[in-house]
């Protein structure tokens, strides 16, 4: 069998391959002989036609069972001649098929690039200072209380900031009601016994903040000056004005630090309770600084490495960047129009992204299989367990919807390609 290879892209092969006319032909003599055997034709017993007679009448059909057999015969001849690695086949073409001649076609494919390896061992790191302040402890054990506090409800007093307020609430924006004007959105343009905070986190901009000073039973109206970009297009930009109803105050009281509250917090004492908050942060912010470090590393592996990556495999990936990033956008509330007036900024950024990722994963394998870095069978199943954890799931039910998707060998592949990544960053030269 003659292969011959040559370039079509970067990363990208085209194969043209002949298969000699006596390996066509005892091809070609297997399924006539199956056509013949299997025949069913008018004035014969079934098996019994002549071939000439099966020959002539199923002619289209026994050509295209010999083009179905031999080319994925000659094709994997030939990968494994040239020692290629496909990627992506992109297509069989030119595809010259007679019975007592030589058969030929061509197959193009994406395969993986080849590249030179940059020094990865030592790559020079600046850690940062990590440490935990005592104002950090304070404000966080400040959150804590507040997250355990009362709202208790008061009276002879105007709202204060902070209050949490009860409020009846109807909204007009150019002399029309906006519940009718967006009524994709609930809640925007009228509610009942609505609870707002009188502050600037409130659900809608300056509504919070306008309630201070109000008191039960006085009716106001609140101007709420919508930003341009807020995610309701009916209203964005506009200055709307709600007539609203307060109905009741509530004041904020945090709690004492007694025993009770201690034990809802899972300690003993109020040090304990600091020194736990002390090593979660530690921990947290030393988690943050291996992260960075990390992604430092990322930066100069692919400043580093020269390498082209094949365009199917970008493709695949921008697909599922884009996708990710379309969910995010709608998760925010952003509206499928503007979604879509994006489509360019977004498929843009995408690609910038997935070429980045496909290149990291060629980089970090070949470090992998340089290192020899391997993942057990018992990391992965740590790892599956985690995961049905983190969503809730039984791990034997995780683990079978992964084997059903196929999906069990990939967990294997971000397993190996973080572990390399740790070991990149305990072999680089860190310097205060």
């Amino acid at each position: 069998m003659n292969v011959t290879v040559e370039a079509a892209g970067p990363c990208r092969k085209k194969l043209s391959i002949e298969i000699p006319a006596e390996r066509v032909d005892a091809e070609y003599e297997r399924v006539v002989g199956a056509f013949v055997r299997e025949a069913r034709i008018p004035g014969f017993r079934p098996g019994k036609a002549p071939r000439g007679v099966v020959e002539k009448r199923f002619s289209k059909d026994i050509l295209q069972e010999v083009k179905d057999r031999i080319i994925p015969i000659g094709y994997h001849e030939a990968i494994q001649q040239q020692k290629l690695d496909p990627v992506a086949i992109l297509g069989v073409e030119n595809v010259s098929l007679l019975v007592g001649q030589p058969a030929s076609f061509s197959v193009v494919l994406d395969v993986p690039p080849e590249f030179e390896l940059p020094q990865y061992r030592e790559i020079p790191l600046t850690a940062a200072k990590v440490e935990v302040k005592e104002e950090e402890i304070e404000a966080t054990k400040k959150r804590l209380l507040e997250q355990a506090a009362r709202w208790e409800e008061v009276s002879g007093r105007p709202v204060q900031a902070g209050d949490l307020v009860k409020v009846d609430y109807e909204g007009v924006c150019e002399s029309k009601a906006i519940e009718d004007i967006a009524p994709q959105s609930p809640g925007l343009g009228k509610g009942s016994d609505f609870m707002v905070l009188a502050d600037e986190n409130a659900f809608l901009p300056g509504f919070g903040e306008a309630l201070v000073g109000a008191s039960v039973g006085e009716k106001k109206q609140v101007q709420v000056d919508f930003p341009a970009d807020f995610a309701e297009k009916a209203v964005a930009g506009k200055a709307c004005t709600y007539f609203v109803d307060v109905k009741g105050i509530r004041e904020k009281h945090l709690p004492e630090i007694n025993e009770e509250l201690l034990k809802k917090f899972g300690v003993e004492s109020e040090a304990a309770l600091v020194e736990r908050i002390r090593e979660d942060m530690l921990k947290m912010k030393q988690n943050n600084e291996k992260q960075r470090q990390r992604g430092e590393i990322i930066r100069q592996l692919l400043e580093r490495a020269k390498l082209d990556v094949p365009e199917s495999v970008v493709a695949e990936e921008t697909r599922d960047v884009v996708y990710d990033i379309v969910r995010q956008e709608s998760y925010r509330g952003v509206s499928r129009e503007d979604i879509e007036k994006q489509k360019d900024e977004i498929f843009e950024a995408a690609s910038k992204n997935a070429t980045e990722k496909v290149k990291l994963r060629y980089i970090l394998h070949r470090i992998a299989e340089q290192e020899k870095v391997e993942i057990s069978d018992e990391e992965v199943s740590k790892e599956i367990a985690t995961l049905a954890a983190r969503y809730g799931v039984p791990a034997a039910d995780f683990r079978a919807d992964l084997q059903k998707k196929n999906a069990i060998e990939k967990i294997r592949e971000d397993l190996r390609l973080n572990k390399t990544l740790d070991l990149l960053l305990e072999q680089a030269r860190i310097t205060e």
